[in-house]
């Protein structure tokens, strides 16, 4: 069994459709999308087309409900760009997603604290790290008898084995630096500009994980960015690392 995971888009398609060409030459029995789908200053109407039409499994992240409820700069536009279609589809997307018998469980952010927790990383000291084992544990409350879990929400990809559970975040598609202010003022930042995603692979000794780093055209989608009056994300997908605050 082989898993495609992907996550974290936000609207940038050129960034997913260089994933999308990766992951069909790698010939996964299953796609799994973990949300923020559309919301960034790139193509947002086209990624959700581009989304939809993926043959797997979407869940919504906090920036779903964020563009059907009303969120910030990057959701408004979102949302201005969006069909009907689009946002019905949005809407109807699950919070999470139980697989293959229960073996598998997916979410945005961590399965005890809903789409804005994060689940591996610790950022109190303004930048990710890996969070301790014993803070890390009690976020996986509520996945039954998964053994793989794939996780979203902070664009840093990782593998972390503990308490007999893989826990994978593929890293995001299309939005590799962010700054944000909660739960403290703090920076995310892959390091280079590649779209990112993870193939899981099931053998006899268990999940394997490989963390994909796909390059793609990102100053074409730095100057959508740019176009759509968002320096600070065109700063983002060239390089990889948060504009310097």
């Amino acid at each position: 069994m082989r898993i495609a995971a992907l996550a974290d888009t936000h609207g940038n398609l050129l960034a997913l459709e260089a994933v999308l060409d990766d992951l069909r030459a790698a010939s996964p029995d299953l796609v799994l999308n973990l949300g923020d789908l559309v919301s960034g200053p790139f193509d947002p109407a086209g990624a959700a087309d581009a989304q939809m039409a993926l043959e797997g499994l979407t869940l919504a992240g906090n920036h779903e409900r964020q563009v059907i409820e009303g969120g910030g700069p990057s959701d408004i536009f979102a949302r201005g760009c969006l069909t009907a279609a689009h946002r019905g589809w949005i809407a109807g997307l699950p919070a999470t997603l139980s697989l293959l018998g229960g073996e598998v469980f997916a979410c945005h952010g961590s399965p005890a604290g809903g789409d804005l927790e994060y689940l591996l990383e610790d950022v109190s000291g303004g930048r990710a790290c890996l969070d301790a084992e014993e803070a890390i544990l009690p976020r996986l409350a509520g996945i039954g008898a998964a053994r793989l879990v794939l996780c979203a929400h902070t664009h840093t990809a990782r593998a972390v084995a503990l308490g007999g559970v893989m826990v994978v975040n593929p890293g995001s598609v299309g939005m590799p630096a962010y700054r944000d202010t909660a739960p403290v003022p703090h920076v995310m930042e892959a390091g280079s500009p590649h779209a990112r995603y993870a193939l899981l692979t099931r053998g006899p000794g268990g999940w394997a994980a490989e963390l994909r780093a796909v390059p793609y055209d990102w100053e074409a989608a730095a100057r959508q960015a740019e176009a759509n009056g968002r320096p600070d994300i065109a700063h983002a997908a060239r390089t990889g690392r948060a504009l310097p605050a």
